[in-house]
């Protein structure tokens, strides 16, 4: 009952970036460096309004997976407590389980931004989907935006975007990264859009219109 109460006479008030909460026995002063951007940032929040040490908030600042980094200050015998955090910035999704930042570090999904490009499969190698969000980052504007990729090991990789659907086998490397960039270019300068372009044979692509 004790805990409960102490939850909810929280005090949380938001000036800019910084959010001061506080507990019982301390007072926390929170700088998110990048913002309020995650709901996994909200149940921290709460979370620390059970805290009542400095080691129980270390203990709590490493049990989040969404921190890239934070630095704690506080004075001696002081009750006043800075906090400063770095989260991570996912670009992508996995599996609709994971989020996954820049340097393939995978936290919670917490439907926080569900509008990220989306990828699926048993994906060992991620780097391999760093170079795919790469190529595809120069169609952002055109009919080839990049949605989402699949990935199974029967059919191999299979690249959705606004208009049409990517086959590309299943080996990626930089003859495959050229030719499916060569094969945009060639489209996006024709105004053409086919349902699918298939990039699987060795000889050239075949492409399938309606």
């Amino acid at each position: 009952m004790h805990q409960l109460l102490k939850y909810f006479l929280a005090i949380y008030f938001l000036i800019g970036f910084n959010i001061f909460i506080n507990a019982d026995d301390l007072v926390f002063d929170i700088n998110y460096e990048s913002g309020m951007e995650l709901d996994s940032q909200k149940f921290f929040n709460e979370s620390l309004s059970l805290v009542i040490s400095k080691k129980e908030l270390r203990l709590l600042l490493e049990e989040q997976d969404w921190i890239a980094s934070y630095s704690i200050r506080s004075l001696p015998f002081s009750k006043k407590v800075h906090i400063s955090i770095s989260n991570r910035v996912p670009i992508f999704i996995l599996n609709d389980r994971y989020y996954v930042d820049k340097d393939l570090k995978k936290f919670k999904f917490d439907f926080t931004n569900t509008s990220l490009i989306k990828i699926n499969g048993d994906i060992k190698d991620l780097d391999n989907i760093l170079l795919l969000i790469d190529l595809f980052s120069a169609y952002k504007e055109t009919n080839f935006a990049l949605i989402s990729i699949n990935f199974n090991h029967v059919r191999g990789w299979l690249i959705n975007t606004d208009s049409s659907v990517i086959k590309l086998g299943k080996k990626i490397d930089s003859i495959k990264i050229k030719n499916t960039k060569d094969t945009l270019n060639y489209l996006y300068e024709k105004r053409k859009i086919p349902k699918i372009i298939d990039l699987r044979y060795k000889d050239g692509v075949a492409l399938k219109y309606g």
